[in-house]
């Protein structure tokens, strides 16, 4: 049913949506209006006029086509863990899809479905009751839909890629309301963008992926003093290029308990580890919790390193290379971040992520050997600006450095529109756009890193 708002009071929404919505629809006064807006990241947050708290597809679909026709903010929440905060904006409405977090597993097929609201802790539960499962998100509330569109970094990303090049079909609910479904064969080209182009095209309601065996897997953290840093990352240079599918890790440079550190995150598939944790062993690392434990243990064990509630600003850049010129700049501006909380992460990406040909997705990282994430964490307000200052500091200093392209998760949440089409790189964002304008000509969906129609 198309909804034709003449004028765009909050009462006039409210009866828009209240009534013919089946889930809940909040306005401010409402006691459960300031839960709803809960996000992972404290820093940005604003105050939509109406929070559709959708119990279903129509709802998500009224929603749309009630904002549309408003010529109002939409703004999408799934999981919630965006470090840019997108998921809550200033005026319209907010579509909570927290409630549509169903998992459906076709072990004969080896294929999952996987609705908006659902996480990757969801997620991970329901196919490892069948001994399977796809590349996801290294921390478990982070949110399947937010993750997979942007791209997907996770622990299977040597083995099967990318989140993104194990997803097999979406079903999308356009700008016009309507309902449609992208894969190879039914509208191939929103297929393609929505495999990295993050939610510039549309809902996606439901996603299916293709699942692999998994049971086990090693991992936990390796940590040394700051100041050795040079001869950990030497060591791990020494065997990075040889390493087999199933090994990947992080390099994480922050300050746990106010001390500076350089900690390794391995993330080992099954349980053949000594490739990685035989030389890195061997330097004596003075933390060590890493051992074998289930797939779903190991996907969530940095949730308690990832708590809700701060103050965040990330950036991101691809590196060349970690040569000690590199490494010496991370850990100088780690040691001088201004919160102990921060951190600069290199995630290792080799193996199945960088075989597809880099235009096979909207992805525009696949050739770079290493991510930098960097994570400014703190929880004054006040340190605002120091912090997010730090954050920009860091890429800076490393961009004489880069691979070209990026992450798009990781980008901040005032990217500009350069940033953005230098991270899916000159052709794909070009594409991009194009697709844009067929099936989002008006920018509704504009709440995220934008790719402006044409």
């Amino acid at each position: 049913m198309a909804i034709m708002l003449l004028r765009t009071t909050t009462d006039e929404l409210v009866a828009a949506l209240d009534g013919v919505a089946a889930g809940r629809v909040l306005v401010p006064s409402d006691p459960l209006y300031e839960n709803a807006l809960r996000l992972y990241t404290r820093s940005l947050r604003g105050r939509p006029d109406v929070v559709l708290q959708a119990a279903s597809i129509d709802d998500v679909t009224l929603a749309v086509r009630t904002t549309a026709s408003a010529g109002l903010p939409l703004s999408l929440r799934g999981g919630g863990h965006s470090g840019a905060g997108f998921a809550v904006a200033d005026g319209g409405v907010m579509l909570d899809m927290s409630r549509l977090n169903r998992v459906r597993v076709d072990a004969g097929a080896d294929r999952a479905h996987s609705e908006p609201g659902a996480t990757w802790g969801d997620y991970d539960r329901a196919t490892q009751r069948h001994g399977l499962a796809s590349t996801g998100g290294v921390v478990s509330t982070t949110g399947v839909s937010g993750l997979t569109l942007g791209g997907g970094i996770g622990a299977l990303r040597g083995l099967r890629g990318l989140s993104v090049d194990q997803l097999v079909r979406a079903d999308v609910v356009l700008a016009d309301g309507t309902l449609v479904t992208a894969d190879e064969v039914r509208h191939p080209d929103l297929f393609w963008a929505l495999r990295g182009g993050g939610g510039n095209f549309g809902v996606a309601v439901r996603l299916e992926f293709a699942l692999y065996p998994v049971r086990r897997m090693v991992t936990g953290l390796l940590g040394w003093p700051l100041e050795r840093a040079s001869e950990v990352v030497g060591a791990f240079r020494r065997v990075a290029d040889d390493l087999p599918d199933h090994i990947v890790c992080e390099l994480v440079f922050t300050a746990p308990e106010g001390v500076p550190s350089i900690l390794m995150t391995p993330r080992v598939i099954g349980t053949d580890s000594e490739p990685l944790l035989g030389p890195m062993r061997a330097t004596g690392p003075t933390l060590d919790t890493v051992t074998e434990q289930s797939y779903v243990n190991g996907q969530r064990f940095m949730d308690p390193m990832a708590e809700w509630g701060m103050r965040h600003y990330w950036n991101t850049c691809t590196l060349r290379h970690i040569d000690d010129e590199v490494i010496a700049t991370i850990a100088r501006h780690s040691a001088g971040a201004p919160s102990p909380s921060s951190a600069i992460i290199v995630e290792h990406l080799h193996g199945a992520v960088s075989r597809l040909p880099a235009h096979a997705t909207a992805v525009g990282f696949r050739h770079a050997p290493y991510n930098v994430f960097v994570e400014a964490k703190w929880t004054d307000q006040a340190d605002d600006g120091v912090n997010r200052a730090w954050a920009r500091q860091v890429v800076e200093a490393l961009r004489p450095h880069s691979a070209g392209g990026a992450y798009v998760n990781y980008l901040p949440f005032d990217a500009s529109s350069t940033d953005i089409a230098e991270a899916y790189g000159e052709s794909n964002f070009a594409r991009l756009r194009r697709v844009k304008s067929r099936y989002d000509p008006a920018n509704l969906f504009r709440g995220n890193q934008n790719i402006p129609p044409m």
